[in-house]
């Protein structure tokens, strides 16, 4: 609590996160009056790669879009030629 008021406070792996974490405080209170809230998204987030993943899947699984995959090969061009090409075991940067 923070006064009378409700203080949420946290750290979130992505900015897919985060809304989806303000979707659910929305459906608990939608006016969101009486809370004070603080969530932060993590920096210098990293994925390793498994078997089966995609730049795609592993977008929608952060983003919440698999369309968004481009910004995680713009992210790890130092290691990424191709984003159809990642190797299990890589470490990717998520921005």
């Amino acid at each position: 609590m923070e006064g009378d008021k409700l203080l949420i406070r946290g750290v979130v792996p992505s900015e897919y996160a985060k809304n989806e974490l303000w979707d659910v405080i929305k459906g608990i209170d939608a006016a969101v009056s009486d809370a004070v809230i603080d969530i932060n998204v993590q920096s210098g987030l990293t994925y390793k790669v498994v078997s089966g993943d995609t730049l795609s899947k592993i977008a929608k699984r952060f983003y919440g879009n698999a369309n968004d995959y481009n910004k995680i090969f713009q992210a790890n061009t130092d290691q990424l030629d191709d984003p159809d090409k990642i190797k299990v075991g890589q470490e990717l940067k998520l921005p």
